[in-house]
């Protein structure tokens, strides 16, 4: 769900996520999910305030006692509110909706929430909130929320948070917040079928305060009010500068009146430069289509995600949210030569250099938030950074008070398992790659049979029940590595993960930008998706850490590109004794033209540490495989005949937006699942070393199946934006 800021004074009704009915047409009420509160709090249940607001035909709010939906309707404003500053509310009384309900009253801790948009579960502590009822549809309609920037707001002092959601055909989709404030730590869990995911913090509440305190640059502590203990948004404070960000953004506008910009998105890519009047006009490079920002962004406009980075139409928004998410994150490289395509998704560079939105930073941290995602401006969903949980098939969510310090166990995880399975007499080998219960099945290996789990040289087996975050564990180490079932695997397996414990492995792709050490290269972005390393000169070097499983020849290629015709690289063990070989480097006709280059090296068993050095440069490379000359051995099958299969290389792994298959054989066709089992591309013919364009796929693990001249092998894809 996009989580677009909202800050609404009293008397202004609250009409979002309107759009959403229109986009997903009508929502009925007839199905429900099961909403668990679960307090993890210093609070007692009857000191905890809940209540749920929302559009279904029209604005309602639900009982979060009964399940009851109901209108909202000013007669619902029957509660007295507070009265600061003479402020008496849109009613003029001082009176409020009554549709708060204490946590210590609601069956089992759990409400019935039917299909429904812009909804919001407000939880508040200590008192209820007041918000003020329109109505439910026309002019006036919804409601007036919180707005604590309005001093006499009768909401001030009081402590609360929220679950936005929207829940259709279509699925769920639903998140915790920190788009305006922190003012206590949630954790939020949603269950679906074969699937799983939380979101949220993992400290108490004191212990977050004091981790602001200790930490926070000058420019943010005035955010914390320590009497309150809420941390605000930036532009929240009055003591926040308001030209925090200007400096940075005057350099951006002021490089690109002459310079290009450009970025790669999941809408393409764009390249812009600043016009007259400030305006910074983008093209596609797909179809030519435009997006503008129509002037010079505020300090608070790029922080916010307002003004002038959130007007126009659709193709200037989706080019606005880029720039406020870049900005925020400071990941417009100023240093990047004019129309060299930038990665605004890669998030080692986020929060990196001075100046970025350290509120951001902060609530991003691993030990903060669980798996960094959070929501801590309005576009933080670009590139997958927001704690929006989505599923199509929701089972039941559960909403934590206090976040997940002490623990969270839920009852659907993953399996992993790097292994050969023993059942009823019969083994079956799995190959690289990531399987749901029901591809299992499909091959034979049976979660209610299986008897014992034995790695093979090189493999890891972990298994995980009850939670997807740990589980048993079994690393090759003798013959008899072996696992037993001791009963608990039955009925509990979801899904099987088969990978290789090294770091190297005959057959693995080796990117060339994850190297150990280097001297004089640089990486780039790589017209093949991801980065390459490029600006290679004589004597240049780079070393990656692998690990060879037996001594022997080996084949090791090379993803290259060159305009030039005299590129030498030379493979040898770092410090440059033993040299393994050379191989030079055609002209492939430019930087981002690339071929593949080989030659046969021998490499000694064990852990070491590989190099190239350019003997003479002028060349890119983007990667490079090493692999056995011999076929890979994939699967024994139950009578123990000994099948042999065609290597298949997935290239870029990780990718951005396409992939290329290396295999041998004429008739291939492939077929993509996620790590649900469910079908992500339908099974579709493919050329080897043929692009497959992959953009529409979300980010995350997925299991490529390829049919070779009718023998199969699978391996995992992992798609990083």
């Amino acid at each position: 769900m996009k989580t677009k800021r909202n800050t609404f004074e009293n008397g202004t009704a609250i009409l979002f996520f309107m759009g959403l009915l229109f986009l997903f047409g009508s929502i009925t009420q007839a199905q429900t999910l099961p909403y668990e509160i679960t307090n993890n709090s210093e609070y007692s249940d009857d000191e905890i305030y809940v209540a749920i607001v929302g559009i279904t035909d029209g604005h309602v709010w639900v009982d979060a006692v009964t399940g009851q939906v109901n209108r909202m309707d000013s007669s619902n404003n029957t509660v007295q509110g507070p009265i600061i500053g003479g402020n008496q509310g849109p009613g003029e009384n001082g009176m409020y909706a009554d549709c708060f309900r204490r946590l210590s009253d609601i069956p089992n801790k759990t409400i019935q929430i039917p299909k429904i948009a812009g909804c919001r579960i407000m939880i508040s502590f200590k008192s209820q909130l007041y918000l003020y009822f329109f109505g439910h549809s026309g002019a006036p309609s919804g409601y007036a929320a919180p707005n604590l920037a309005n001093p006499t707001d009768p909401n001030q002092g009081i402590k609360y948070e929220l679950i936005e959601l929207t829940y259709n055909d279509i699925g769920l989709w639903c998140n915790t917040s920190r788009v305006d404030s922190y003012q206590y730590p949630m954790g939020l869990e949603v269950w679906g079928d074969n699937f799983y995911k939380k979101v949220g913090e993992l400290k108490k509440h004191n212990d977050i305060l004091a981790q602001w305190q200790a930490t926070a640059p000058n420019e943010f502590k005035s955010l914390l009010n320590i009497d309150e203990g809420i941390i605000h948004f930036p532009t929240k404070v009055e003591a926040f500068p308001k030209n925090f960000m200007d400096g940075y953004i005057n350099d951006i506008w002021s490089k690109y009146s002459s310079q290009e910009l450009a970025f790669t998105s999941d809408a393409g890519i764009w390249r812009g430069k600043v016009q007259s009047g400030n305006q910074f006009v983008f093209k596609r490079d797909s179809d030519g289509q435009t997006a503008t920002i129509p002037g010079k962004p505020t300090t608070i406009e790029a922080m916010e995600g307002s003004g002038v980075m959130a007007s126009g139409q659709r193709w200037d928004l989706v080019v606005q949210s880029q720039m406020v998410a870049a900005i925020t994150r400071h990941a417009v490289d100023l240093n990047v030569p004019s129309g060299v395509l930038q990665n605004f998704g890669d998030t080692s560079k986020y929060y990196q250099t001075w100046p970025y939105n350290w509120y951001s930073k902060f609530f991003h941290q691993t030990d903060i938030s669980f798996e960094s995602q959070t929501y801590t401006f309005a576009y933080d969903d670009v590139y997958d950074q927001s704690a929006t949980i989505h599923t199509p098939n929701p089972n039941n969510i559960k909403i934590t008070l206090g976040g997940f310090e002490g623990g969270s166990n839920p009852t659907i995880g993953n399996v992993t398992l790097y292994l050969d399975c023993s059942f009823a007499g019969s083994s079956v080998r799995l190959s690289e790659g990531s399987y749901t219960m029901a591809q299992l099945e499909a091959l034979g290996v049976p979660n209610d049979k299986v008897s014992s789990l034995r790695v093979q040289s090189g493999y890891k087996a972990t298994l995980y029940w009850d939670d997807n975050f740990g589980g048993a564990s079994l690393v090759k180490t003798s013959d008899d590595s072996c696992l037993t079932n001791d009963g608990d695997w039955n009925d509990k397996m979801t899904s099987i993960v088969v990978s290789r414990t090294g770091d190297s492995e005959p057959g693995l792709l080796i990117e060339a930008e994850n190297y150990t050490s280097m001297s004089g290269v640089q990486k780039e972005d790589c017209s093949e998706g991801g980065q390459n390393v490029g600006y290679i000169d004589t004597e240049d070097w780079l070393v990656w850490d692998i690990n060879i499983p037996a001594s022997g020849s080996y084949t090791v290629e090379y993803r290259v590109a060159s305009p030039n015709s005299n590129g030498v690289i030379q493979l040898e063990q770092a410090g440059g004794v033993p040299v393994f070989g050379t191989r030079s480097v055609p002209n492939t006709g430019g930087w981002q033209n690339w071929t593949t280059i080989s030659h046969v090296v021998n490499f000694a068993a064990g852990q070491q540490k590989i190099a190239i050095k350019a003997l003479t440069g002028g060349w890119n490379i983007n990667w490079l495989n090493i692999s056995n000359s011999n076929k890979t051995l994939e699967i024994i099958k139950s009578n123990n005949t000994k099948k042999y299969k065609p290597q298949l290389t997935a290239y870029p792994n990780p990718f951005t937006d396409h992939i290329k298959l290396r295999f041998e054989g004429k008739d291939a066709k492939i077929t993509i699942f996620d790590v649900q089992g469910r079908e992500a591309l339908p099974t579709t013919s493919i050329q080897s070393n043929k692009s497959i364009k992959l953009s529409g796929l979300s980010k995350g693990v997925y299991l490529v199946k390829v049919d070779i001249d009718g023998e199969n092998i699978t391996r995992q894809l992992v798609k990083t934006n």
